[in-house]
């Protein structure tokens, strides 16, 4: 998987919010990552934010 790829989902009551590249993890609670909201959207929405890593669901590659 590329550098640059989206690595994670985000995850919230079993719903997919998003997707998530880790940048750094602050402590066992929180990670700073670049998150992609609104997946299948006609917009997304990208920024930089502070995700807690129970909401961080690991991508499986097939």
């Amino acid at each position: 998987m590329p550098n640059d790829a989206y690595t994670h989902y985000v995850v919230l009551n079993e719903t997919i919010l998003g997707e998530a590249r880790i940048i750094e993890k602050c402590n066992e609670w929180i990670s700073l990552a670049f998150v992609k909201l609104g997946v299948g959207s006609s917009k997304p929405f990208n920024d930089y934010a502070f995700v807690e890593n129970r909401s961080l669901v690991p991508k499986v590659v097939n």
